[in-house]
């Protein structure tokens, strides 16, 4: 006789997660209730009321913008201010021109050691100052004039020159000398300075290096560096009495302004 067979099916596994949509929703806790602060009657004395941290990126944020607002506000004023003042001086360079420059003495020996060259020089350089309401206060510079040569140019003296103060529209000569003795040289570089000298054909320069500053009043600025480059000249030239060409004018030194 043969076994029947179960008719009864296996219950089907719930997935994860699953809801019966006939059972009742869940009960949602309801969140405590805010507290209250307590009337200014109730409080402790001295016990402040708890306060908002304000941002401290709003409050950088802020002061980046005062402080940039400031800052265009000074330049502004400090722009019209330079304007102003620039339209009521007027303030213009100096200008240099050489009025003598001779050597008295160049005389070049030939020795068992070398050759060697002994000078005496004769400076004179014109300032002007085209300023009506500027005064310009030089300070103490050192001159240096060379003989200039194709194979290179020889120092034959240093000189120092004192400061000075040159009224408004005001032309001055300033005027030195100098001297060197032994300065070593080439033996056909001599020939030829010696030969030039002869002929009052050989040329000379000039370089002054000092400091210059502006006074209006009884109010002045600081002296800044400048650097005064004459010639080359001819010594026939520089003697002349004649018109000799403008020297070049360089504000700190090497910004060239004439």
């Amino acid at each position: 006789m043969a076994e029947g067979k179960p008719n009864s099916k296996p219950a089907l596994q719930k997935p994860p997660g699953y809801r019966d949509p006939q059972a009742p929703p869940p009960t949602v806790p309801k969140p405590p209730p805010r507290r209250r602060p307590l009337p200014p009657s109730f409080r402790l004395p001295g016990k402040a009321l708890p306060r908002r941290h304000r941002s401290r990126r709003s409050f950088c944020c802020r002061f980046c913008c005062w402080a940039s607002a400031v800052v265009l506000a000074l330049a502004a004023l400090i722009a019209v201010a330079a304007g102003l003042t620039y339209l009521w001086f007027q303030p213009r360079f100096p200008s240099f021109r050489l009025e003598l420059l001779n050597a008295t003495r160049l005389r070049v020996t030939s020795r068992p050691d070398g050759t060697f060259l002994d000078a005496a020089t004769a400076v004179g350089i014109l300032i002007s100052n085209p300023n009506g309401k500027i005064i310009l206060d030089y300070g103490d510079g050192e001159a240096r004039v060379r003989v200039v040569d194709d194979d290179g140019d020889v120092d034959v003296g240093v000189a120092k020159v004192a400061g000075f103060e040159q009224a408004r529209r005001n032309r001055t000569v300033v005027r030195f000398w100098t001297a060197a003795k032994s300065v070593a040289v080439d033996e056909i570089a001599g020939g030829r300075i010696q030969a030039g000298f002869r002929s009052k054909e050989v040329k000379l320069g000039l370089s002054l290096r000092t400091r210059v500053g502006l006074r209006v009043g009884d109010a002045s600025t600081g002296k800044v560096p400048i650097r005064v480059g004459c010639g080359p000249v001819s010594l026939k030239q520089g003697v002349s009495h004649g018109t000799l060409p403008s020297c070049r004018f360089y504000l700190f030194r090497w910004i060239n302004l004439h």
